[in-house]
This record gives C-alpha cells, sequence and structure tokens, in this order.
C-alpha cells in the first residue's frame, strides 16, 4: 500500500471537518452573535484530529447539554469551569478549546461544536393578565412578550379573584423568605464545622428574626450529631492505632529475644562442630543443633514480617484519622457551595413573589380607576426593560413595543396617568408596599418616571 501523501492527509482532514460541521448544524460563518446569560443551555460536541490515524475522533463524553450557572460558568468535565457570561457562542467554543488542550496536554485545540439549545427565560411583570416566567424565543420584541402573558390587563368584576391572588402572592413570599432564613443560617454552621468551631453565631441578617433561636438550636444539634459521628470515627481510628503500636512493641521484643536465641544456638553449633572434629559427639548430635538454628532463624523472618506487616496497619491508620477530617470538610464545603447557590435563587425568589403581591394589589387599584375614570383604557402603555450586565448588576431601559428583548431580561409594564379626556375625580397616588419586611438584596431602587402606574400597590 502506497504511504499517505500530505495532500491527501489534508483533503481527507477537511472533508472530515466539513462532515463534522454539517453532522452538528454548526459553522464559523453562522455563529450566533447574540452573547450569553445565566440559565441559558447549550448543545456541546468534540471532536479532536489524530494525526496517527489521519482522521477525527469524537469525545463522546462530553457530548451533550450543559445549563451556565448564576454565577456565569460553564461546568465541563475536563476543561473545568469556563467563563460563559457575555461571550458568544463561538467565543465560549474557542475558551473551551482552550481549556481542553491545556488541561488534557493536547498538541492542539479540538474542534468544538457549540450552540444553543434552550435561551434563559424572560420575565413580564405590570399591567398584564399573567405575569410570570416565559420561555425566550429569538427575535422576542416587548409585544410579543405582553401576548405571551395574556395581554394588557383588562378589568374584572370578581374582587375575590383579586384577594385570591393577594393571599397566593403573600403565600409565595413567606415560604421564599423562610426558606432564605433556614438557608442563611445553615450557611452559618458549615462554615464554623469547616472552622473547626464548636458553635457559631445567628447571622446579622436573621437578628431580631422570629424562632430564630429555636432554628439556631436545631443546627446546633445537627452540628453536635455530625461531630459526635465524626469523634467516633476518629476514636475508632485511635484505637486502632493503639492496638498496631502495642503490636509493634511486642513483636520488637520478640524479634531480640529471637536474635538472642539463634546467638546461643550458633555458639552450641559451634561448639558441637569442634567436638565432632575432635570425634567426641555423634554425627546425630550436629544434626540436631544445625536444625535448631535453621528454626530459629525461620521463626526470626516471620516475625519480622508481622512487624512489618503492623508497621503497615499502624500507618493506615494514621492516615485514616486525616482521611475522616479531609472527608467531613470536602462534604461541608459542597454543601456550603450548594447552599450559597440556593440563597442565590432564594432571594430571587422573594423579589419575583414580591413583584407579584404588588401585581396583585395594583389588580384591584386598576378596577376601581377603570369605575372612577373610564378614560383610563384608552391610556397609553409605557413599558421598560431590567437587563442584566455581564458583572451581574442590572440596568433598567425605557423600551416600546417594539423593543427586541434578551434572554433573562424582565419586562414591566405599566399605564401613563397622563389621561386624554374628563378629568377624573382626585385619586389617591398608589404606594408602594412597605418595604421594611423586604430584604436588602431584592429591594430595587428603580423609581417611577412622572406618568409612571408601576405595578405596585398597597395591599
Amino acid at each position: 500500500m502506497q504511504p499517505t501523501s500530505w495532500s491527501d492527509r489534508f483533503v481527507s482532514a477537511a472533508l472530515a471537518l466539513l462532515a463534522f460541521s454539517c453532522l452538528t448544524g454548526w459553522s464559523v460563518a453562522h455563529a450566533q452573535t447574540t452573547t450569553l446569560v445565566p440559565e441559558d443551555k447549550v448543545r456541546l460536541r468534540v471532536v479532536e484530529w489524530r494525526s496517527s490515524d489521519s482522521r477525527y475522533a469524537s469525545w463522546e463524553a462530553l457530548d451533550g447539554v450543559y445549563t451556565i450557572d448564576d454565577t456565569g460558568d460553564l461546568s465541563i468535565p475536563i476543561a473545568g469551569h469556563v467563563e460563559a457570561t457575555g461571550k458568544t457562542t463561538e467565543e465560549l467554543a474557542d475558551a473551551i478549546a482552550g481549556a481542553l488542550a491545556e488541561k488534557a496536554n493536547l498538541p492542539g485545540k479540538p474542534y468544538i461544536a457549540l450552540e444553543i439549545a434552550e435561551h434563559a427565560p424572560i420575565f413580564v411583570t405590570g399591567t398584564v393578565q399573567t405575569p410570570g416566567r416565559y420561555p425566550f424565543e429569538p427575535n422576542m420584541t416587548v409585544m410579543k412578550a405582553v401576548s405571551i402573558a395574556g395581554g394588557f390587563l383588562r378589568e374584572r368584576e370578581d374582587n375575590t379573584y383579586f384577594e385570591r391572588d393577594r393571599i397566593q402572592a403573600a403565600g409565595a413570599y413567606r415560604t421564599a423568605v423562610l426558606n432564605r432564613r433556614d438557608l442563611l443560617m445553615r450557611q452559618a454552621r458549615l462554615r464554623a464545622e469547616i472552622a473547626g468551631e464548636q458553635s457559631f453565631e445567628i447571622p446579622a441578617e436573621l437578628a431580631g428574626t422570629a424562632d430564630v433561636d429555636k432554628l439556631k438550636a436545631q443546627e446546633l444539634n445537627l452540628m453536635r450529631l455530625r461531630r459526635v459521628d465524626v469523634d467516633s470515627q476518629i476514636e475508632a481510628a485511635n484505637d486502632l492505632t493503639r492496638l498496631y503500636g502495642q503490636q509493634v512493641e511486642s513483636l520488637t521484643a520478640k524479634i531480640s529475644s529471637q536474635k538472642r536465641q539463634i546467638d546461643l544456638a550458633q555458639k552450641e553449633l559451634d561448639n558441637v562442630n569442634n567436638l565432632m572434629s575432635k570425634g567426641l559427639v555423634s554425627n546425630s548430635r550436629q544434626v540436631s543443633v544445625d536444625r535448631w538454628v535453621a528454626d530459629a532463624q525461620g521463626t526470626l523472618i516471620d516475625l519480622e514480617v508481622a512487624l512489618t506487616t503492623a508497621r503497615q496497619g499502624l500507618s493506615e491508620a494514621d492516615r485514616s484519622k486525616i482521611n475522616i477530617v479531609n472527608r467531613q470538610n470536602s462534604e461541608n464545603q459542597e454543601l456550603l457551595n450548594q447552599v450559597n447557590l440556593a440563597i442565590g435563587r432564594a432571594a430571587i425568589d422573594i423579589q419575583v413573589a414580591q413583584l407579584l403581591g404588588e401585581q396583585a394589589g395594583y389588580d384591584t387599584q386598576l378596577a376601581q380607576i377603570n369605575t372612577d375614570a373610564p378614560g383610563l383604557g384608552k391610556a397609553q402603555k409605557n413599558y421598560r426593560i431590567v437587563r442584566r450586565n455581564d458583572d451581574g448588576t442590572s440596568r433598567t431601559i425605557a423600551a416600546d413595543e417594539q423593543t427586541a428583548l434578551l434572554p433573562h431580561d424582565l419586562v414591566e409594564v405599566g399605564l401613563d396617568t397622563n389621561l386624554q379626556g374628563p378629568s377624573p375625580a382626585p385619586q389617591t397616588a398608589p404606594q408602594k408596599q412597605s418595604s421594611a419586611a423586604i430584604s436588602s438584596d431584592v429591594a430595587g431602587d428603580n423609581r417611577p418616571a412622572p406618568g409612571w402606574i408601576s405595578p405596585t400597590g398597597s395591599n
């Protein structure tokens, strides 16, 4: 068979790469230009050119759909955590290829096929029929988001419906607050366990909270139970260490005694050999003493082997004590990381529940205003978008019906109070719900512009 020429290999590689691109539906010219945000899901495929076989090999273990976490990172086997927020799919693919090449010590970057499998959702709130979370679609605008949320809010006659909405929103808010409280206390307990402390202080954010002492007592009980479990494992390892230590001491003493026995037997054998040379003892006497020496030496070897085994067991017992503590700290750190992420999600749940509760209160106000001011039905709608920046902060953008949306946007729909038509009777301006009960990390400072009825209301 003729050796493959360089040009043949080049053509083969080009055809293989072209086939890979066609199969995955990806090409550089058609790479997504939309930057990625948390909760985006991407589909990944990896292939590597193997010059020894003149072919492309797929890394099937890495193929699949991955979700960008709340911190903006993508966790991929071998590559580890790769920053994804603010990157296009092409830029992220290049970053993944570089990470794989570095971590796996590859001669070159592998080929990465990356596409968005599912966008992060959007959130719609304000004067719409069904505020909430909705899937993002390409080319989505504010008006499309409003239509998905059931259209603009219409007057309803059943005030009981409004009361039910408020009760449900209040329940969701209370549940989210309690969940965040429990998570903060658990976070404090895990940090104390990792630091090796016997107790912990109540987080400053929970000072004065109802039942906080009871919650701390529960976490302290769990902390003590886990400490007892670890201490019992360490004590068992200490018992094993003492046992092996005693065995080492005993075997060492036996070996010393056995060596003295061998020395005596060897002297006896030398005397017998001397007498044998003079014909004063029989041959059987020499054989008997020689066998005695051999048996003593065999026993010494057995004792030395047993001593080596005991010392090995002693070393393993010492290592097991260290491993018990390290394993406990590793588990605690993993739990702490999960709790930290859950605290962030709980803060978002609190904010969403608050917005939904404010919306439920605003529904009642809108129904009353419609009764007193018929011209409100023709009021101009106002729109705002709360968009997340690449660094995790947020900004508010004035929008209209045709403003394009991005994944993870929060769309606020309001009404312009500068109405055309008969002047209505003086109305009490909607008051924003008291923020005293709202956590500082979820309270927003974006204030409505003049003429804007934000989706808030007093309950």
